[in-house]
């Protein structure tokens, strides 16, 4: 009985490496074709065709094209699956740790412009089917939801370490505003700045407008 528990075991373990690698196969395939192709112009069957798939086991693994797209969108925050949210990074971490506010902020600019540049392929695509399909629009939101809720704990952890100039709430809408992906693309994408220079620029800006003279 214990040789057939883990021959169990082992062939569990086996399966879910197997799945692993289907859905990254799928991921990889469906980041290609988006960035390719658009969004719209890309199909279930194109992604399951590159990755070497059915297509029914894209639908089985995700459920819908919107879902493949905001599991991009989470493996670009999360890269190895390792915590549920961006914000349980240990980058992020360092942000919730740092006793100073100034420093709070200098290290939270350059975790999020690091992070804006892997985000903001993924975001465009998600923004501009956002614009010609009602799902898309809706998935729009919830993502842009699920940005201003992180936003907002940042702002807790700063607040946390001194006073603010506003509430802890406008604080976080400031940053969701000035962090946000649109902002880094035309910052960096369209005008050409650089990272450095974005994240200095977005410390700066927060300094000023968060914390009292």
């Amino acid at each position: 009985m214990v040789e057939v528990k883990g021959n169990r075991k082992y062939s569990s373990a086996v399966r879910d490496e197997q799945a692993a690698r289907t859905r990254g196969r799928i991921l990889d395939a469906a980041s290609e074709l988006f960035l390719e192709r658009g969004y719209a112009r890309t199909t279930m069957k194109d992604i399951a065709d590159l990755a070497g798939v059915a297509r029914d086991t894209v639908h089985a693994v995700f459920g819908s094209k919107a879902r493949v797209l905001t599991a991009l969108i989470d493996l670009r925050l999360v890269p190895d699956g390792s915590v549920a949210n961006v914000t349980q990074r240990a980058d992020a971490q360092a942000v919730r740790d740092e006793v100073d506010q100034r420093r709070q902020i200098e290290l939270f600019a350059k975790f999020i412009t690091v992070l804006s540049i892997q985000l903001r392929p993924v975001f465009e695509i998600l923004r501009t089917a956002s614009a010609v399909e009602s799902e898309m629009a809706n998935v729009f939101e919830e993502m842009d939801r699920f940005r201003m809720n992180n936003m907002q704990i940042y702002a807790r952890w700063i607040a946390a370490r001194g006073p603010l100039r506003v509430s802890t709430k406008r604080a976080g809408e400031i940053i969701w505003a000035l962090a946000s992906p649109d902002v880094g693309r035309m910052l960096c994408d369209e005008l050409g700045w650089t990272q450095t220079q974005h994240a200095t620029w977005l410390s700066d800006t927060l300094i000023r407008t968060l914390l009292p003279e």
